[in-house]
């Protein structure tokens, strides 16, 4: 979309979408646990007019925001995606719409000025003319590969042959590629989940999840590495297993945020995910951590 042009609100309270299959197909072809569907932060109704307002500031002052401020915008606008897409789950029982959601559209070309990560490619699922006249400002680094399948999205990688599937609504925050100080080439995939309520203040927040891979890397290394970046040793074992992995796990009682990391065994180079969330939103949401993990394609042996 070219600069200046507004994003038109049409009605959007009591529109019910048209769907792009049964639900009994969407769920069944699900890889992701349902409960972290339950309980949004906002009702329907609520959500509808947070929407409309949000599209009416962002119109009158998006190209004005500091730099600083476009990360909580970028959040903002996921929770109202992520309100969305759970009342559309109570009512049909499927997590994607067709091409009448008057919410998900909008939302997503916001997205994709914002630079988010696989936006663009959601916004053609759902608005393949909306597609056309927005640009997408995000690059992705060269050795990831990201795509829409059904309601999810597909994150591999060209150095290591993994992928990571998680749901389409779920935020693609950051894709960098880099070398270490040992001059390790490392994949950092920071994704963040949908939102949920805190335990302490009332507030609400997305828990995050960290991808990091190095096709060079020692697993013993990667490890001894990750689990000092994060205050965590081998004491911290937690007894609980993540699809088989064993789980480090750690509570900050004075930032009020835990902090969990699995190990996947890779025949190539050295994996580790990381999960932090804040007390409520950490809880409520590690159910699509674990499917994350479970999710992942590995590479195999040659």
């Amino acid at each position: 979309m070219s600069r200046g042009i507004a994003f038109a609100v049409v009605a959007v309270i009591g529109v019910a979408p048209v769907l792009l299959g049964s639900a009994a197909q969407s769920k069944a072809s699900r890889p992701y646990s349902s409960k972290p569907l339950s309980a949004p932060i906002r009702d329907a109704v609520e959500n509808a007019a947070e929407f409309v307002k949000f599209n009416n500031w962002l119109n009158g002052n998006f190209e004005s925001v500091p730099a600083q401020n476009r990360q909580r915008m970028k959040e903002h606008l996921y929770s109202i995606i992520d309100s969305d897409v759970k009342q559309l789950y109570a009512r049909e029982g499927v997590l994607h719409p067709g091409d009448r959601d008057s919410i998900l559209p909008i939302c997503f070309a916001w997205a994709t000025r914002m630079g988010v990560f696989g936006a663009h490619s959601v916004l053609e699922g759902l608005d393949p003319k909306a597609a056309a006249a927005v640009k997408s400002t995000a690059s992705i680094p060269r050795s990831f590969k990201l795509k829409v399948r059904g309601d999810m999205l597909e994150l591999s990688s060209t150095w290591g042959d993994w992928t990571a599937v998680f749901p389409y609504y779920f935020m693609v925050g950051d894709l960098q590629q880099l070398r270490t100080a040992s001059d390790l080439r490392t994949q950092a995939a920071t994704v963040s989940t949908g939102f949920a309520r805190h335990t302490s203040d009332g507030g609400h927040s997305q828990a995050t999840i960290l991808l990091l891979y190095s096709p060079e890397g020692s697993p013993k290394n990667f490890k001894t590495f990750w689990l000092k970046s994060l205050n965590l040793t081998t004491a911290d074992a937690s007894g609980k297993k993540v699809h088989g992995l064993e789980s480090f796990y750690r509570f900050d009682g004075s930032a009020n945020m835990h902090t969990e990391a699995v190990f996947p065994s890779v025949d190539k180079g050295a994996m580790a995910i990381l999960y932090t969330g804040l007390a409520g939103t950490y809880e409520h949401n590690r159910p699509h951590f674990i499917d994350f993990v479970q999710a992942l394609r590995l590479p195999q042996s040659d």
